[in-house]
């Protein structure tokens, strides 16, 4: 966990904090076709149905241009937009919103983020949130701000207990024919062609197009249409499939790489980014040529800024049915996986996205074509796991964990490798999300399987034992931990010697677990003899020396020896601050502290102010102290979430710093330990203690760490 959200703060630098009046524009916002038609009457009930209310749905069957209507007035907006094109990814659009605004400095916890830039808009002047077609009124419910305008696109009728419905059902008769003739150049019998069409504004830019560019009648575009057999749920008079296929044959004529550009946006998750599509081909120039026959055409669309490529999900749907029937699946996921494979960013919750989708069509597959490309697709469906873990996604990344850990084992052998390393990728999601429990289940399958496989001396083996050691003491088995790492030192110094890296790990894992169970004493010894053996191994400048005499360190201050400690610290930390205070160095504490403070940003911040506020509630100084106090519990609520073990620690803190009068807020954060960790857990009974001790009105209570 410290090693994920270290890397997190690095790579999220704070930015200024933006007023809620500053406007922001967020998400792939749809640019304006060519033609347009602007729907005022439509866009004027919108406008009504805000009136009444902060809700408004528009509802109506796919094609009908109710994306398109939402973006009209998405792009109208004077103020913050954010634009929600997948609704199941709606947490990571608010944490992005939270970070773009400078009010969650680092997205650790998407959760926590999502929660704070919800708050932002609720104070901003008016936003509009629109999420792009909707399907699920539960699901989506308890992300709807309380203040903003949301918009809502979906053919689903149970919307409507939301707010204000506008119906979108397409064009008008007398409005689908001018839009035709507009969009064909041609004005003889549109009406006729508009109606075989159902007046969808889809079908009608589609065909539109592939008249202007033949120069034909409509008689003769409806006489070319393929009427294709396969059926879609949205099927009208005049169905979107035809006017697809026709489209994509009339741009596939004049360049054969259109088929596999719009079939691989096709396969995809919504909103493509036009670098992906790049790796297609070796030319960049030539596949962007592709892209703008394809827009011609209709086929597909893009972002206000020209970045994201986007394709209905109807013209999907009839290029996939087109796909499956002509056999031509393994081929198009082939070239989908190639792209997602180079996919750079490890952290880019959009490659969870796109292998989502594709998994539906791999399992399309007959089993001759699956079993060759079944490897992939999972190292893929892995890798997506640990990007949204990255991204700080936890509770997507559990529940896909899960997936496609179950998979895994229904779709390969037992003793594929794979299936281990999906269980570290979900174990990963679990520990970076204090799901403590779970990974240590992960942590003993991860181990039964090397002891199967590989035998109980091996290396990785004993890795596996460490990391289910290092497993059960954030689970809080503070004494099944110290047992499994006293058992991996004794096994991998006789097996491996004692210069391994494994050895050295496994005696500072013991030790960690000792100061983990208040036995710093007993650990003192142990942090020694780590030391002795690192500067024996790697000379006394290595890093690994260096962390072992800071850990050392610690321990000596822990253990009450704070002269040594103070001497034994290198640089400046706060646990080099701890040791003065131990010491009744208040001052140097506090001075080292304050300048710590000034030099770190975003949770490196967080945790120093809570030693400066311990130093200084010491010191007498309890109206700053708890002034730190609160604000780290709010620093940590924003960044963590209220249920992150380091979260329920700052209360808990301030609980102790306000003596008497925390009483209620001990009683409610040990009540939440209890929720959140179980009874058994140290820190729950650590809570209970607090509580039971609390001093009488007078006294004072020293913080506990």
């Amino acid at each position: 966990m410290k090693a994920l959200v270290t890397a997190l703060a690095a790579r999220f630098r704070p930015r200024r904090n933006r007023a809620p009046g500053t406007r922001v524009v967020l998400g792939r916002v749809p640019a304006e076709p060519a033609p347009y038609v602007r729907r005022g009457p439509l866009l004027a009930k919108i406008d009504e149905a805000f009136g009444e209310g902060g809700f408004c749905v528009l509802l109506g069957p796919c094609g009908a241009g109710k994306t398109h209507l939402a973006a009209a007035y998405a792009r109208a907006a004077a103020s913050t937009v954010v634009w929600v094109a997948d609704p199941a990814y709606i947490v990571l659009s608010y944490a992005e919103l939270a970070r773009r605004v400078g009010v969650a400095d680092c997205v650790v916890d998407a959760e926590a983020a999502a929660r704070t830039g919800l708050a932002w808009l609720d104070a901003a002047d008016r936003p509009v949130v629109v999420v792009d077609g909707a399907t699920d009124p539960d699901a989506l419910n308890q992300w709807l701000p309380a203040r903003a305008r949301v918009l809502i696109t979906t053919s689903v009728p149970a919307f409507e207990i939301l707010g204000g419905t506008v119906v979108v059902s397409g064009f008008g008769e007398a409005e689908a024919a001018g839009f035709l003739g507009v969009r064909s150049g041609r004005d003889d019998d549109a009406l006729g062609l508009a109606r075989e069409l159902g007046c969808l504004p889809l079908a009608l830019a589609q065909a539109g197009g592939v008249l202007k560019r033949r120069g034909t009648g409509f008689a003769s575009y409806v006489e070319s249409l393929p009427h294709a057999s396969l059926s879609l749920p949205e099927r009208e008079p005049g169905c979107v499939e035809d006017t697809v296929l026709e489209a994509l044959r009339l741009v596939v004529a004049r360049d054969g790489r259109a088929r596999g550009v719009a079939e691989f946006l096709a396969l995809l998750a919504p909103g493509v980014r036009r670098e992906r599509v790049h790796r297609l081909g070796p030319d960049p120039v030539a596949v962007d040529a592709v892209l703008g026959a394809l827009a011609e055409a209709s086929l597909i669309g893009f972002d206000v800024r020209g970045e994201t490529v986007t394709m209905h999900d109807l013209t999907r749907r009839a290029l996939l049915s087109r796909v499956h029937a002509e056999d031509r699946l393994a081929a198009a996921l082939d070239r989908a996986c190639a792209v997602l494979d180079d996919w750079a960013d490890a952290t880019d919750p959009g490659l969870a996205r796109h292998v989502s989708a594709l998994w539906p069509h791999f399992r399309a597959l007959l089993p001759a074509e699956a079993a060759p490309r079944l490897a992939r697709i999972m190292r893929l469906r892995r890798r997506s796991v640990r990007a949204l873990t990255a991204a700080g996604a936890f509770a997507q990344a559990r529940a896909l964990g899960r997936e496609v850990v179950a998979d895994h084992d229904a779709y390969l052998q037992p003793r594929h490798p794979g299936t281990e390393r999906a269980a570290r990728a979900l174990r990963k999601a679990c520990l970076a999300s204090e799901r403590g429990a779970e990974a240590v289940t992960l942590s003993e399958r991860v181990l039964e399987r090397r002891v199967r496989v590989l035998g109980p001396d091996a290396e990785a083996t004993l890795d596996a034992v460490e990391a289910l050691g290092i497993a059960c003491e954030g689970a809080g088995l503070l004494d099944r931990a110290l047992k499994v790492h006293e058992t991996n030192l004794d096994h991998a110094a006789r097996v491996l010697g004692p210069d391994h890296r494994i050895t050295l790990r496994s005696r500072a894992g013991f030790g960690r677990a000792l100061r983990s169970a208040d036995l710093a004493g007993v650990a003192v010894p142990v942090f020694e003899e780590n030391l002795r053996e690192h500067v024996r191994v790697h000379g006394p400048e290595h890093p690994a020396t260096i962390e072992a005499r800071s850990d050392l360190a610690r321990t000596y201050t822990r253990a009450g020896r704070s002269a040594e400690a103070i001497t034994l610290h290198a640089t400046d930390s706060p646990w080099l601050a701890v040791a003065y205070q131990e010491a009744d160095r208040l001052d140097d504490a506090i001075r080292l502290l304050r300048r710590l403070v000034s030099q770190h940003e975003d949770l490196g911040a967080v945790r120093i102010r809570l030693f400066l506020a311990r130093a200084l509630l010491a010191d007498g100084q309890s109206a700053e102290a708890l002034e730190l106090f609160a604000r780290t519990v709010r620093d940590r609520t924003r960044l963590l979430g209220p249920d992150h073990t380091a979260t329920l620690n700052a209360r808990r803190n301030l609980g102790l710093a306000q003596g008497p009068a925390g009483r209620e807020t001990l009683t409610a954060v040990a009540a939440d330990y209890r929720r959140v960790l179980g009874t058994a857990h140290p820190y729950t009974r650590q809570a209970a203690k607090d509580l039971a001790e609390l001093p009488e009105p007078g006294q004072r209570r020293r913080v506990r760490r």
